[in-house]
């Protein structure tokens, strides 16, 4: 956990909530029985375990509301919505690099039926739920580069991934770090030490007078 930060955030945010637990950097990998049928070049797509960065369970929550898994894309530079969407939903290049390597291993289990496969036999295995939401946490989205979002959240491509055709009931949703630190600074102040990190650090910025406050609200103020 404590090689992103993004990661820790998105943590403690989802302990923050009632009657919730969570478990983070949880590998997996498709069966070996599911690649039987595969050459060696093939299966070679397969050997090394991708991992989900935060699970969440709600004891107090039924449904897709129930269990949370998260990816987490802490890109400086913000995460390119339409660019995904594009090129992992069926009409671009899934093949273009983003970083060191093509843009499709960014978001295997939302691309490739058989890494789909093994993450929801993962998300079974961890959480006895077929049923979950689907979270991708970021730092923000790209300028101008976020028309698709809900095309994104919709993409049946994508959804059939995920909820193995239509079987289960599966949401994608999006969080961005924002979100996350207005919901806690707008939060009821008190003088108990949070539970958390992010806790603890929006504690202070309370006790420091400080405001959560965007590139666009100060855009407003002018």
């Amino acid at each position: 956990m404590k090689e992103d930060i993004l990661e820790q955030l998105v943590d403690g945010w989802f302990l923050r909530q009632p009657a919730t637990f969570t478990k983070h950097n949880v590998k997996y990998k498709p069966d070996t029985k599911d690649l039987a049928q595969l050459g060696t070049r093939d299966k070679s797509k397969f050997a090394v375990p991708s991992d989900i960065d935060v699970m969440a369970i709600h004891m107090n929550q039924i449904g897709t509301k129930k269990v949370s898994v998260i990816s987490c894309k802490s890109w400086q530079g913000g995460f390119d919505v339409d660019f995904f969407y594009k090129n992992l939903s069926g009409n671009g290049n899934p093949n273009l690099p983003v970083g060191p390597g093509p843009a499709w291993k960014k978001f295997r289990e939302l691309y490739d039926p058989l890494w789909a496969k093994a993450f929801r036999d993962k998300v079974y295995s961890e959480t006895q739920s077929h049923d979950f939401t689907y979270f991708i946490a970021v730092t923000k989205f790209k300028s101008n580069k976020s028309q698709h979002i809900e095309n994104f959240k919709t993409c049946k491509f994508f959804l059939d991934n995920l909820n193995d055709n239509g079987k289960y009931n599966v949401k994608i949703e999006f969080l961005t770090l924002e979100k996350i630190l207005t919901q806690i600074s707008l939060q009821e102040a008190n003088t108990t030490i949070e539970a958390t990190e992010i806790g603890r650090f929006m504690q202070l910025i309370k006790a420091a007078d400080l405001t959560i406050t965007t590139k666009d609200d100060l855009k407003l103020l002018k």
